[in-house]
């Protein structure tokens, strides 16, 4: 796997015009973890619905395949977005498939629309009523069932509703603020962060190295909530990926590799970058100490 200074080198010259522009993307914060869902907040995002619920777990009867539920609501309508390990749907590929809740067939004309090994659609929010009351979300393929567990999925709408409602914190009273109409801009961290995500899900793919059902589904998770941000770079991301090439970790970059997969999985993109900044300079000072390894 490609170092993390050459990661984020990349990153950083991905779109030099955007990046050199102040950026008003969110950092995403933690605000409750509930009953195995993860509620959390994009801080700076005005709008009624700031807030989003994730499950991610490993199924068990399916070789501990990774999977990841992740719901918010959009003023009238509710996000639905399920990630699976053994999916690769072609990026932007429209899926027509039935949902069900428990046995229940939700009657929705809804479009999924399918980016790797995530799913994820619009649904009215009449459909909550529904969500509360059902402990399974299935996909009707003509193949077989998708099936993902949303255990307690009323207790953490309590906490995404709590959220949602909770207010905004100010940063700076003075600050002027982003035009309406203006989209935010991911930052250099959150590319960063999101190159070294790719890396680090295509190794997990492609590559034999050792991980858990719950560390796939996290990983998968990660990157989904930070796809909607990213989609103007999405593209251009992947391309410049595939075409500098990937390699596998070799057995003397294993501990490396699984130190940048927890970091992924554990810690915010502004926090995970620069704690990566932090190695180098850290390296270097114990080597102008005690002189280089050989």
């Amino acid at each position: 796997m490609r170092t993390f200074q050459a990661l984020a080198a990349l990153a950083a010259g991905f779109l030099p015009a955007l990046v050199s522009q102040p950026s008003s993307a969110g950092e995403r914060q933690p605000f409750e973890v509930v009953k195995g869902w993860e509620v959390e907040r994009t801080v700076g995002d005005t709008s009624a619905n700031p807030c989003m619920m994730t499950h991610a777990y490993e199924d068990k009867d399916d070789n501990n395949a990774a999977n990841a539920v992740i719901f918010a609501l959009q003023d009238s309508t509710a996000v639905l977005v399920l990630v699976y390990q053994g999916w690769d749907f072609d990026k932007e590929e429209a899926v027509k498939v039935p949902l069900f809740l428990d046995k229940k067939p939700i009657k929705v004309k809804t479009t999924w629309i399918g980016d790797g090994k995530t799913l994820r659609t619009q649904l009215p929010d009449s459909v909550v009523p529904d969500l509360l009351a059902a402990k399974t979300v299935i996909l009707r393929f003509d193949n077989g069932n998708a099936d993902f567990r949303i255990p307690d999925f009323a207790a953490g709408y309590e906490s995404l509703r709590r959220c949602d409602a909770a207010p905004a914190k100010t940063a700076n009273a003075t600050a002027v603020p982003a035009a309406p109409a203006q989209p935010a801009l991911p930052s250099q961290q959150r590319i960063a962060a999101y190159v070294i995500g790719l890396s680090v899900q295509r190794v997990l793919k492609e590559c034999d190295v050792p991980s858990t059902g719950k560390q796939r589904a996290a990983v998968e998770a990660r990157i989904a909530a930070l796809q909607g941000e990213m989609a103007p770079l999405d593209a251009q991301v992947r391309s410049e990926l595939k075409r500098n090439g990937e390699s596998c970790p070799t057995a003397d970059r294993q501990a490396d590799f699984q130190a940048i997969m927890t970091k992924f999985i554990d810690l915010s993109p502004e926090d995970l970058i620069a704690t990566l900044e932090k190695a180098p300079a850290a390296e270097k000072n114990t080597e102008s100490q005690t002189g280089p390894k050989l």
